[in-house]
């Protein structure tokens, strides 16, 4: 009994111990297995042989008779199977679709992301829970471990058993999974060493590649420099007193040398129709020349550097562009030819022909290169041995040469002695017309810029140096152009420069700029006493009159005058401010001078600021309108409204029209004004339909509204559009802004056809033209303030106001006292016998907010009263 416990426990320890030799065993083949796969990828780089290798090292760890290895690629998701080996052999892949792979074990294994092993009645459970689908035949034993590289893709290992005597067991899938990290760590180790191979490949054919390129562009540049040995030989050593013949067949020998291919010189001569051969090598039957004359003679149609094959020699042939004999054919299909022409000449043709066998390669384009290289430095010794013949034979006629040469010599240059003295006349001529202007002979802007720079540059480094400059410009100039024309115009221009250039001195420097436009530089005696004094004798001497082709005319002018005291660094700013003050004295009357200060130069920078605020001001609408009533002087009632311009300036606050209308009517802003103003009056029109005021309402008009045909087109299809209220409206024209008293009739007689009424305002502040109270289109006549206020005490301007209120009552117009400020001008008026007038005396003007709000309420009906034309 003692004894069999101890037997059986000396078994126990056997069998532990036969376990753990087993065990340590398995461990050895699973470490020899690890150090296998870790050198697999560092010494097998060819992807089927790497498999099949890595197949043999797992079957020493896992009996593997069935084994693939896959991918699934994280970018494009479709699978890639790397290896597949059956029990009978390696096997080509199946072209299995992704989506069936997904729905088998492998894709199940792989959306688990773990090791699965499965036998008959796993693989039959899966299938009923619905996470796989059955697909061909069922394996006995399944085992397989997932992949994964580092780019993202994943992967499965799997070994299958069809055999009831093989079955995987957990010991398996434990080896297999801890292989699965090595082996995804050599199979990216190989597809890198892979990659590299392949790049190293591809990087030594392509240093091949560049290599036999620099082989063969060594050999060109020895041929080149073979070429340019050969070529200064022949220059330096040959003779060129020799005959033609000799140099081109030295030639020949030179190309033979670099191409070692025959060739031959051929030359034509289009006098005698005949090809001849001067240099020829590597040939040995001359007469073989005459078989190529065909080619020679199409080549000479077009002289160029070509290349021909057999076959195009061929279609040459066929298209009859090259004609030849059987025999030709056969020698010309026979060879490959480059052709470069050494001289093409009207009546020569030189050509350098190279041919070699058709079983030879074809010429290159290095190969014409170098070609063209013989045949330009040939050229060159070809001149230079021309040029020595011709030196040869003019070494017989120098004598009697020099003679005759001496003479013609001589007579030369008496005849260039002559084109030169004629030629500094012409340039002195030319620089004097591009310096000077052609109509008066002064110097033009050109010149006298110079001159200024020059004042202005002396000025500028030392301060006692003074200059003025005096910017001349005529008053009535046009009008004489317009009235006389362009010939007296330029007549009476040549006049004024004489008058101006008798009025100076020495050191004063007359310039005409353009058009009626003269300046005048003082340089000694440039002090501001003299400048004025200047002045004054040419304002005077240009007020008297001229006697141009018989018309006796009369034409003052404007100065402005600047100088060095402004410490000017630009001619361009001298010639600024100077006609600054020019128009400074125009708009003060012309037939003046004016000094120019800085505040000129201010308050035109003021102007142009206020023209582009204007603009802006028209473009937003920020011009506002008030109403200021025409009041009945014996019923003190309402008769009509003017309504008046206001513009509310963003700094300067509210501005009349006198502030900016004249700025507005020279930039042409005027007639937007214009726009605005009848848009507005249309607007009251509106309001008085729906009320029961039937008062008339008066706009002031540029004439220029009627001198701009657009404009006026456009200011009848506005008052078109408002229809019968356009009878309630006023349209109010200045006496100072016509010109064209027949062309204003005109227009007079079109808007009172519309059933506008027309009146002339500012009456007798100008001229005070009787032609338009005689017209017989006016409805109204605004007296202007200033004649009223004259008429309180002088008796002939009472008589000639009330003269007007007379024509009024002849023609049939209403007479309307305008500016009523005082008792006395109300007086004064109603003796003249106005009827109605206008001012603050009797309504102060009010915005239109205003005027809707209060005003048309109490507005009394006198339409009657001022259509009643007087009788």
């Amino acid at each position: 009994m003692t004894d069999n416990p101890k037997r059986t426990n000396e078994s126990y320890k056997a069998r532990q111990l036969k376990k753990l030799l087993g065990l340590k065993k398995q461990a050895q083949k699973v470490q020899s297995a690890l150090l296998e796969i870790s050198e697999l990828a560092s010494h097998c780089f060819d992807k089927e042989h790497y498999y099949l290798q890595l197949h043999e090292v797992i079957a020493s760890v896992v009996k593997a008779p069935n084994l693939f290895i896959l991918f699934k690629s994280s970018i494009t998701k479709n699978y890639d199977i790397h290896y597949y080996a059956t029990q009978e052999g390696t096997c080509d892949k199946p072209d299995l679709p992704d989506n069936v792979i997904d729905v088998g074990l492998t894709g199940y294994m792989l959306r688990s992301r773990q090791s699965l092993l499965c036998n008959s009645a796993d693989y039959t459970k899966l299938i009923d829970d619905g996470e796989i689908i059955e697909l061909g035949e069922p394996a006995v034993s399944w085992l397989g471990v997932p992949l994964s590289l580092t780019n993202g893709d994943i992967g499965a290992l799997v070994v299958v058993s069809y055999q009831q005597s093989l079955t995987f067991t957990q010991e398996d899938k434990a080896v297999l999974e801890l292989l699965a990290e090595h082996i995804s760590h050599s199979i990216e180790h190989m597809q890198r060493q892979a990659l590299m191979e392949r790049e190293i490949n591809s990087r030594t054919r392509a240093l091949h590649q560049v290599n036999q390129k620099l082989k063969l562009e060594i050999a060109q540049q020895q041929r080149f420099q073979t070429a340019q040995k050969n070529l200064l030989e022949l220059s330096e050593e040959f003779n060129f007193s020799n005959e033609k013949s000799s140099l081109f067949q030295s030639f020949s020998l030179i190309a033979n040398q670099v191409f070692e291919l025959p060739n031959y010189i051929a030359e034509y001569d289009s006098h005698t129709k005949k090809w001849s051969y001067l240099g020829v090598s590597a040939i040995e039957d001359i007469s073989e020349l005459q078989t190529y004359q065909c080619l020679n003679e199409y080549i000479a149609l077009d002289a160029q550097p070509m290349v021909l094959t057999h076959k195009e020699i061929k279609h040459l042939v066929a298209f009859g562009a090259i004609v030849a004999d059987e025999q030709q054919k056969l020698s010309l299909n026979s060879n490959i030819w480059l052709v470069t022409p050494l001289q093409a000449e009207t009546d020569k043709c030189l050509l350098l022909v190279i041919f070699k066998s058709e079983h030879e390669q074809e010429f290159s384009e290095k190969d014409t290169d170098l070609a063209n290289f013989l045949a330009m430095h040939f050229n060159l010794i070809a001149h230079r041995w021309q040029s020595q013949q011709s030196m040869l034979q003019a070494q017989d006629q120098l004598e009697d040469t020099v003679n005759q040469r001496t003479q013609a010599l001589n007579e030369a240059n008496h005849d260039l002695q002559q084109q030169i003295e004629e030629r500094i006349k012409v340039q002195e001529k030319l620089y004097y017309d591009a310096n000077h202007d052609l109509l008066t002979g002064l110097p033009n802007r050109q010149l006298f810029n110079r001159k200024l720079m020059h004042a202005v540059a002396c000025a500028t480094m030392d301060k006692s140096h003074e200059y003025k400059v005096l910017f001349i410009d005529l008053d009535r100039f046009k009008l004489i152009n317009d009235t006389f024309g362009h010939l007296t115009g330029d007549r009476f221009l040549v006049e004024v420069s004489d008058r101006i250039s008798a009025c100076l001195t020495d050191g004063e420097v007359l310039a005409r700029l353009g058009g009626d436009e003269f300046v005048i530089l003082m340089l000694q005696d440039a002090s501001l006493k003299r400048a004025q004094h200047l002045a004054n004798n040419i304002i005077s001497s240009l007020n008297n009159s001229f006697d141009i082709d018989g018309n006796e005319i009369y034409a003052g002018c404007s100065i402005g005058i600047t100088g060095s005291e402004q410490n000017y660094n630009k001619p361009a700013d001298v010639l600024r401010d100077a006609d600054t003050a020019m128009y400074q004295a125009k708009h003060k009357g012309r037939g003046r001078y004016v000094l120019f200060d800085q505040s000129l130069h201010t308050k035109l920078i003021n102007q142009l600021n206020q023209e582009s605020e204007l603009r802006r001001a028209l473009k937003e609408g920020a011009l506002e309108f008030v109403f200021q009533p025409v009041v009945n002087l014996s019923t003190n009632e309402v008769a009509a409204v003017e309504a008046l311009v206001r513009w509310q300036h963003p700094t300067q606050g509210m501005l009349k029209p006198a502030d900016f209308l004249g700025m507005a009517y020279d930039t042409g802003l005027i007639l937007q004004i214009d726009q605005q103003a009848v848009a507005h009056a249309c607007e009251y029109l509106t309001h008085r339909n729906i009320s029961k005021d039937k008062a008339l309402i008066s706009v002031n008009v540029s004439s220029r509204s009627l001198c701009d045909e657009s404009a006026f087109s456009q200011l009848l299809e506005t008052l078109s559009g408002i229809g019968d209220a356009v009878q309630g409206l006023i349209l109010e024209f200045t006496e100072r802004g016509i010109n064209d008293i027949e062309q204003c009739v005109d227009c007079f007689e079109t808007l009172r056809n519309l059933g506008v009424r027309i009146a002339l305002d500012d009456f007798g502040a100008g001229v005070a033209s009787l032609a338009l109270l005689y017209s017989g289109e006016l409805d109204f006549v605004k007296v202007d303030a200033k004649l009223i206020h004259l008429a309180e005490d002088d008796l002939a301007q009472r008589r000639f106001a009330a003269s007007i209120v007379a024509i009024g009552h002849e023609q049939g117009f209403i007479v309307i006292a305008e500016g009523i400020e005082t008792d006395l001008m109300k007086e004064t008026a109603e003796n003249m016998g106005c009827l109605f007038a206008q001012g603050r005396l009797l309504a102060e003007a009010v915005s239109s907010d205003e005027f809707y709000r209060h005003l048309l309420t109490d507005m009394a009906a006198e339409q009657v009263t001022l259509t009643n034309r007087a009788s």
